[in-house]
């Protein structure tokens, strides 16, 4: 028996991780925003210094991760777009703070806040990693492009396919030809509606693998349909360019937007942005606001 969640409950356990994380953001945002508010001292003291960047990095990073989990989950190209560059802008300044927190704990920093350093370093050099890969890839919206490709364009070239095939009948004769052009007609059109519910079923293949199953059967029943029209053609008795060039036209362009389609939905094909964002992603943020919180830790500049 599977023991995955079904579609409905991955959709709850994303909608709760989603959530959580904003929730967690409001968190450490507000946090580190107070801590900065509440450090006192001579802002020349390195220890202060230090305080007040880190502060400013925990809160540009709780940015960074809402804004790109806002570009991950948005439907809309532009605002996708937009998330993107405002967590690119957060991510930035956090680069900034972290060179002058490299230089002023390497000059007067204790060992333990070097090691600390060391350690949010290589944190932050793997989340930015799969930020690059996530913030690229957000704004394409594939499956929610790929499902509307199928439900408008693919949508409208059956309808004019259906359309060539009955003219291309309607001119046979005589009757006895008729009546073949229609059965084969019958079969290219239904080898092309099976391309179409094969992508559906491709878009929504969990893995790699079940997606690549798909396509072989997706290649066949083009294959069906294309001599299904040869065959048409020699019933004819006619050139294609005179009877069937419509009809023949439309199947290329249909094959066209179906490679587009599989291409669309195979960039998902291991993992989807929204997981790696939901998944992956989060431990990373962890464990760099987990280096950062201990530098903000009082006393740890102390031991030498």
């Amino acid at each position: 028996m599977d023991s995955r969640p079904s579609g409905a409950g991955r959709a709850k356990i994303g909608i709760t991780w989603a959530v959580s994380l904003f929730v967690t953001a409001v968190i450490v945002f507000f946090g580190a925003t107070r801590y900065q508010g509440g450090v006192t001292g001579n802002a020349g003291d390195p220890a202060v210094r230090r305080q007040l960047l880190v502060a400013a990095m925990r809160t540009n990073l709780a940015r960074a991760a809402e804004m790109e989990k806002c570009a991950v989950l948005s439907d809309r190209d532009e605002e996708s777009a937009s998330f993107a560059e405002a967590s690119k802008t957060a991510s930035t300044a956090i680069d900034r703070d972290l060179g002058r927190l490299r230089k002023l704990i390497g000059g007067q920093g204790s060992s333990r806040e070097r090691e600390l350093l060391g350690r949010f370093e290589r944190s932050w050099e793997s989340l930015k990693q799969i930020d690059a890969g996530l913030l690229l890839s957000a704004p394409q919206n594939t499956k929610a492009k790929a499902i509307e490709l199928s439900g408008t364009i693919g949508a409208e070239l059956l309808q004019k396919f259906h359309e060539e095939l009955g003219k291309a009948t309607l001119k046979a004769s005589p009757a006895s030809k008729r009546v073949e052009m229609e059965k084969l007609a019958g079969q290219a059109e239904s080898a092309m509606l099976g391309i179409a519910l094969l992508q559906m079923r491709h878009l929504h293949a969990p893995s790699a693998a079940e997606k690549t199953a798909l396509e072989i059967p997706m290649n066949d029943s083009r294959k069906r349909a294309e001599a299904a029209l040869k065959s048409m053609d020699a019933v004819s008795g006619k050139k294609r360019n005179t009877l069937l060039n419509g009809a023949a036209t439309v199947l290329g362009e249909f094959m066209q937007l179906n490679e587009e389609i599989v291409r669309l939905s195979n960039i998902e094909a291991n993992e989807s942005p929204a997981e790696v964002s939901l998944g992956r992603k989060r431990l990373a943020e962890t464990e760099c606001d987990h280096e950062l919180k201990a530098l903000q830790s009082p006393g740890i500049g102390d031991s030498k």
